[in-house]
């Protein structure tokens, strides 16, 4: 029998970093970030549709959970809309991605307390955490999506931006 989307539940502990995954005590799809040092443990950066803080994305410590895990074989849509497309993400309560030389990132934010700003970049491929900024060139955008390809079954979105109802 085969599942469409492929997906496993796990706990959190043993995805690997660029894994998507539902955490579902947030209800919400996160990806698994990389620690940022020696004896830092994983992180999460929140993707939505809902946010444990309500303020948009950010980075959660390691959690003790069982999650949904889709893997790392989702595929990203970026938009061909001139318009979709902009020097810096305007509303951090909205989740950007960016486009910096062939790598993709996540805007997110990187401070202890949501109630403050600090700019990090979690790589989609990686999990690799990027405070401040991006080495390079980037262009941003808050029109995405994110799905799971097969070849003998349509695309399955896992989430799209601006938010929509999936069907």
């Amino acid at each position: 029998m085969e599942i469409i989307p492929a997906a496993r539940t796990v706990r959190y502990e043993q995805l690997e970093p660029g894994e998507i995954f539902l955490f579902a005590e947030g209800r919400t799809y996160a990806l698994k970030a990389r620690p940022q040092g020696d004896g830092d443990r994983n992180k999460m950066v929140l993707l939505g549709p809902s946010f444990l803080n309500g303020q948009g994305s950010s980075l959660v410590g390691w959690q003790a959970t069982t999650v949904l895990s889709f893997g790392k074989n989702c595929t990203i849509f970026l938009p061909t809309d001139p318009n979709a497309w902009a020097r810096e993400p305007v509303d951090q309560s909205q989740v950007w991605l960016a486009v910096a030389d062939d790598r993709i990132f996540v805007c997110t934010n990187g401070a202890a307390v949501p109630q403050l700003y600090f700019p990090c970049f979690v790589d989609v491929q990686t999990g690799e955490i990027v405070e401040g900024r991006i080495q390079g060139f980037a262009l941003y955008t808050n029109v995405w999506e994110i799905a799971v390809l097969g070849a003998n079954h349509p695309p399955h979105t896992i989430l799209k931006y601006p938010l929509q109802e999936i069907e």
